[in-house]
């Protein structure tokens, strides 16, 4: 019995020891990672540093993002590296010591192999057999709502059309012919340049990415063409290279159909009936809508400075069907309405006329006339 009884006291010694032996593992663990992510930056620093003075710029990093022999591991380093220089506002530049530094953040190490599990689930294919579709739709880290609001309105409205725009070539890249005529050739997309815009994942092809690239390469000829002739653009039309971030739905409308458009301002002073009988004609001809939100106030849900596209509008019930690019769920605490907003499913949700107006602040429309060559 005695030595029975020994046993039983070392078995549960043994047992309320093991919890602690795990922990101590799990950080043994964690050191190793991040002495694992600070080894593989010492070695690979010198390639990435262009001119050897041991500071990482930005636009150094962007030669990495760029780069197609850039993959895997590397790449969500990369792709984490861009996005802390991008959020430093003045001086986005880290010497050697400091990345080294950033690499022993717990945070960052977590960041960097998160988006190595992410990258092992995009799908390469453009197109798989359902796209596009909106119910696997989710604006990425970029502020180009005004963007993919546009191109989600297109999706719903004629998923065919945004298919025969994209034209894979043999080279890998692709040819990208727009609604007014713009031809823009896009180089496969690298590892890094599938992280940076809209969420992938396995349940989508890259079709969209390659729509935001083709998108930005036009921004960029347009910022180097204001830079030669000195003549200022459209508020909203040029932002810097490394980003999308800000502009307005009408000329993406223009860019996807090759049609003007029209904009009606919703304010207490507008007509009511004047907006139910513009949004009844444009759903029944099936044009592009959109609509953006200013307002300081809001309701929960709806958020504020940001761009969605209008599905519909069932002119019986006066009701407008709205997206969110996000792509997001929201719940509202109590009847739905302006002080709790409105139910919404994978970004879908739907807003009485009068709340309609009163919450957002401009309709954006196609309409049926060409732009003029």
């Amino acid at each position: 019995m005695r030595n029975i009884s020994t046993l039983l006291v070392i078995s549960t010694l043994l047992v309320i020891a093991a919890p602690g032996r795990a922990a101590n593992k799990a950080i043994e663990t964690q050191a190793e990672k991040e002495a694992a992510l600070v080894q593989f930056i010492e070695k690979h620093f010198p390639h990435w540093d262009h001119n050897h003075d041991g500071v990482l710029e930005l636009e150094e990093v962007d030669r990495q993002v760029e780069s197609h022999f850039v993959r895997g591991h590397e790449a969500a380093v990369i792709f984490q590296i861009r996005r802390h220089l991008a959020s430093k506002d003045n001086q986005p530049r880290l010497k050697q010591d400091e990345l080294l530094a950033l690499a022993k953040d717990r945070a960052f190490e977590k960041a960097v192999e998160a988006t190595g599990k992410q990258l092992d689930t995009i799908d390469r294919e453009l197109f798989l057999p359902t796209d596009p579709d909106l119910s696997t739709f989710h604006q990425g880290r970029l502020g180009d709502c005004y963007l993919l609001s546009t191109i989600a309105a297109e999706a719903h409205r004629s998923p065919a059309v945004l298919r025969g725009m994209i034209r894979p070539e043999v080279t890998g890249g692709f040819d990208v012919v727009f609604g007014d005529g713009q031809k823009i050739k896009v180089a496969s997309l690298t590892d890094c340049e599938l992280m940076l815009g809209a969420r992938m994942d396995s349940k989508h092809g890259s079709w969209l990415a390659v729509l935001e690239k083709a998108y930005g390469i036009i921004r960029e000829r347009e910022r180097e063409k204001a830079k030669k002739t000195g003549k200022p653009t459209k508020p909203g039309e040029v932002v810097p290279i490394e980003t999308l971030n800000g502009g307005s739905c009408p000329p993406i409308i223009s860019l996807l159909t090759g049609h003007q458009t029209g904009t009606l301002a919703l304010n207490k002073a507008a007509n009511r009936e004047q907006l139910h009988a513009l949004l009844a004609d444009l759903t029944k001809k099936r044009r592009l809508i959109c609509v953006t939100e200013h307002n300081e106030k809001h309701p929960p849900g709806i958020v504020n400075n940001h761009a969605y596209a209008v599905l519909g509008y069932d002119s019986k019930q006066r009701q407008v069907t709205i997206f969110n690019p996000w792509g997001n769920t929201f719940a509202p605490k109590g009847k739905p309405g302006t002080a709790n907003g409105y139910a919404t499913d994978h970004g879908v949700f739907t807003v009485p006329l009068a709340e309609f107006q009163q919450t957002f602040t401009n309709v954006c429309y196609e309409i049926d006339k060409p732009l003029a060559k």
